[in-house]
């Protein structure tokens, strides 16, 4: 509308005679719209600026928007070089010369007029950059020792995965940790683990512009071919998909420096972001490192609950000594997920199964590891998570009773007992009874009802700013009112 003006002020000025009292009107206008043409465009270039450099606000912090741009099509045989990340993760604040900017009260910090960092809720170190997840579990007890320190250059991580139907998943996990993770490799199979032929559920999304934004880091292997041996052993095909997922995924990756990261998990385990960005950033851990996981059933409103020990008199006083409250009794997934791209090549010697696998239990990788220590190399696992604290969440057997359905189908051979056999177990009505229980197809209730107004990590945050579209998995089915059905929001079995 200014440009219009613009010219027609334009048209009238050379319309008129040069020093008349209508063309010096023309003149001051025609300045007065040229400022504000100027000012118009810088506006547009400092708002798009902005935008780039946007802070989303979290429930418990700031995460920096760093979403790929979104791409023309999926590119199938996409090769990926990774990039140095550039961003200032610690910045001085006042007179603290050297404070992570995501862990630092900037307020409080600039207030006391210190040289030390003032860490949020939840974050701990002098730069204020392990998270509760690492400091309570591990790190609080070997800080003075651990030399840890900042990076100059961020480590970068690959994030190794095998999907079935888990496509829902998927999406939150790359929104949930969006820029801690430079590039996915996802092995999918058209085989399930017990050799059926599927659609490759995944591929098939991404072709149409499933996560968009995101298709420039994910490397999507597709495995064609299901292996003789795994229909006489369930736990052959198991190893065989990681595998083949390291091997052929690694290979369409450049630029991979020795001390980048590889995780290894599965399709509904789901790390926190916090905890990654600080093995990105930091030196000075050893490797192996194992993840303690908030254990979700058949959606976050069920915790798994430990097993009570029998037969030893020692825990027998213990747990009659203490209260039995709900938070003793939860149980909590633990698996050896990450280590260096070094241990991958030299001690897995690329065999990326092996870290699930954590090999350093194992006589076979002695003399790797013993050669790899004596490099320099320091191998000890230790555990980054705790109760009220995790370190990602595993959500098993969470669909809508027809996903449910097509996991009890998809289940290997040896993944005894396999309820899939048993025909009752694959009624709808039935799944949606032990939902709605918190009962396991055994007949047993392992599991403890959750407190959703209380828990501060209850479910990833991206599944709760999105509460409604996740209700029926983040909500008892009595407070959402309806019956788990085929027109639930997740649409994984379809």
């Amino acid at each position: 509308m200014i440009v219009r003006s613009l010219k027609n002020c334009l048209f009238h000025l050379k319309q008129q005679k040069r020093g008349t009292r209508r063309w010096i009107v023309s003149v001051a206008i025609l300045q007065v719209l040229t400022v504000l043409v100027f000012f118009h465009s810088s506006t547009s270039v400092s708002r798009n600026s902005l935008s780039r450099q946007k802070l989303s606000v979290y429930s418990d912090g700031i995460e920096t928007s760093t979403n790929p741009s979104p791409s023309v099509g999926f590119n199938e045989n996409l090769i990926v070089s990774l990039a140095e990340d550039e961003t200032l993760h610690f910045q001085p604040v006042g007179i603290a010369p050297f404070c992570y900017v995501e862990g630092t009260d900037v307020e409080a910090t600039l207030s006391t007029n210190s040289s030390k960092c003032v860490c949020r809720t939840n974050y701990f170190g002098h730069e204020c950059g392990i998270p509760a997840s690492a400091w309570h579990r591990t790190i609080s007890k070997k800080y003075h020792r651990w030399p840890l320190k900042p990076r100059k250059v961020p480590r970068r991580i690959i994030h190794g995965l095998n999907i079935n139907h888990e496509t829902d998943f998927f999406r939150v996990r790359l929104e949930e940790l969006k820029d801690a993770v430079d590039v996915y490799i996802v092995c999918e199979s058209n085989y399930t683990a017990h050799g059926d032929a599927k659609p490759l559920y995944l591929m098939e999304k991404l072709r149409s512009g499933f996560v968009e934004n995101f298709h420039s880091k994910i490397v999507h292997v597709s495995l064609h071919k299901f292996p003789p041996e795994g229909r006489k052993n369930g736990w052959y095909i198991d190893m065989y998909l990681r595998t083949y997922m390291g091997t052929h995924g690694l290979n369409r990756i450049r630029g991979v420096r020795s001390d980048d990261l590889f995780v290894l998990l599965d399709a509904d385990e789901i790390p926190t972001r916090e905890v990654l960005m600080f093995l990105k950033l930091y030196d000075g851990y050893p490797e192996p490192v194992r993840l303690a996981m908030r254990w979700s059933v058949f959606g976050f409103f069920w915790k798994r609950k430990k097993e009570k020990q029998t037969g030893f008199i020692l825990d027998w006083l213990r747990d009659a000594m203490k209260e039995d409250s709900e938070n003793d009794n939860e149980d909590l997934l633990q698996v050896t997920a990450v280590s260096t791209m070094n241990l991958v090549w030299k001690v897995c010697r690329n065999n990326t199964f092996l870290i699930r696998k954590d090999m350093t239990n194992y006589a076979d990788f002695q003399e790797r590891l013993s050669q790899y220590r004596i490099e320099g190399n320091r191998v000890t696992p230790w555990t980054a998570g705790t109760k009220h604290h995790y370190a990602g969440y595993h959500c098993s057997w969470c669909y809508s009773p027809e996903g449910i359905r097509t996991k009890l189908l998809s289940a290997h051979a040896d993944d005894k007992p396999r309820w899939g056999d048993f025909a009752e177990k694959l009624d709808i009505a039935y799944i949606s009874r032990l939902i709605r229980e918190g009962e396991w197809f055994d007949a047993t209730h392992p599991f403890l009802m959750a407190d959703w107004e209380k828990e501060d990590q209850y479910a990833p945050k991206f599944m709760l700013q999105h509460y409604r579209e996740f209700s029926q998995l983040l909500y008892p089915p009595d407070m959402t009112n309806v019956l788990y059905s085929s027109n639930s929001h997740n649409r994984d079995s379809q």
